[in-house]
């Protein structure tokens, strides 16, 4: 089998590849050359330079794509809908232009189908409410996959994704070791989550099944309760007393927007920031795995604590946390 992925340099797309096993013939659409040459591939990958827009030609024959490549903290709303939505529709052109006809599996996100009312997890019928820019930007993106016309095609959206290489709950983290752990408001709040490695087996699982143009929910059986997130990374990281300390919603807000002001000053994208600030103002963030496991067997996921001493053991070992 012929596969190309796009951003296989990223959080995501190293965790897949390491899936896929080197079983397959393996293309990996590279962008960021500095982040090849910090970690390069194996020599039985193969790498087309390039982007979404413009790269070195694609095989002619190939059976599948995991289109992977995506922004998630951008320094524009535009940023997000250029790379995210207009960028995968000129990949979805490039592909059709192709002599076969490759599935495409698109890691898409939960975020394109909003929160969670009252906590009830949201199964693949219920219509997509996106309430931050990122979301509407994944939303469209999914729109273009489905209206392509010619590429069998399958939607993953995940929940928040975790495990060794992921930078984004770093800070959480950083403040858990330290004994704080700042929450907003009183409200409970749950979440979805999946375990880096679970989503890249489930990717390609799905991706070598037969099922096809799909939408599917793949994330952890059961929501976690962030409080039972922050109590088992405390215990892991042998905190003995961890102090919650309640923030004014008034007070995140306006510290998002300072991050945010921060971040286009000096050019930096910010995952905190206006955008995220709507997402986090929602208390649930969940959604049902069940369609998935209904319809293909999965090996079984990973322990929540078993998985989260992986993720702590690997930044303890690259000396950030």
């Amino acid at each position: 089998m012929k596969i190309l992925i796009t951003g296989g340099t990223g959080f995501v797309g190293r965790h897949l590849l390491e899936a896929l096993n080197g079983r397959h013939r393996v293309a990996v659409l590279v962008r960021d050359e500095a982040k090849l040459r910090q970690a390069p591939f194996p020599e039985r990958i193969s790498v087309i330079h390039g982007d979404l827009f413009a790269s070195q030609p694609f095989p002619e024959d190939l059976d599948l794509v995991f289109h992977l490549a995506a922004v998630t903290k951008a320094l524009s709303s535009g940023e997000f809908m250029q790379v995210n939505h207009q960028g995968t529709l000129a990949l979805l052109e490039r592909l059709k232009r192709l002599r076969g006809k490759p599935k495409v599996v698109l890691l898409s996100s939960l975020a394109a189908a909003g929160p969670s009312p009252g906590n009830r997890p949201l199964s693949e019928k219920a219509a997509a409410r996106p309430v931050s820019l990122y979301g509407w930007s994944k939303l469209r993106q999914e729109e273009a996959v489905m209206a392509n016309g010619r590429l069998p095609y399958l939607i993953i959206r995940a929940p928040i994704v975790f495990g060794p290489g992921d930078m984004d709950l770093l800070d959480i983290f950083k403040m858990v070791k330290r004994g704080l752990s700042p929450e907003m408001g009183r409200e409970k709040r749950w979440y979805s989550i999946i375990y880096v490695k679970d989503l890249a087996r489930g990717l390609a699982a799905l991706g070598h099944s037969r099922l096809a143009n799909e939408t599917f929910y793949l994330a952890n059986p059961e929501p976690v309760l962030w409080d039972e997130l922050i109590d088992t990374a405390a215990r892991l990281l042998d905190v003995t007393s961890l102090r919650r300390v309640r923030v004014p919603r008034a007070l995140v807000r306006s510290l998002a927007e300072i991050s945010q002001w921060r971040g286009r000053l000096f050019k930096q994208r910010v995952i905190f920031n206006r955008d995220k600030f709507r997402e986090i103002n929602c208390p649930a963030w969940t959604c049902s795995p069940e369609k998935v496991r209904r319809r293909l067997q999965l090996p079984p996921f990973a322990a929540l604590e078993e998985s989260l001493a992986a993720t702590l053991d690997w930044y303890q070992d690259n000396r950030l946390l």
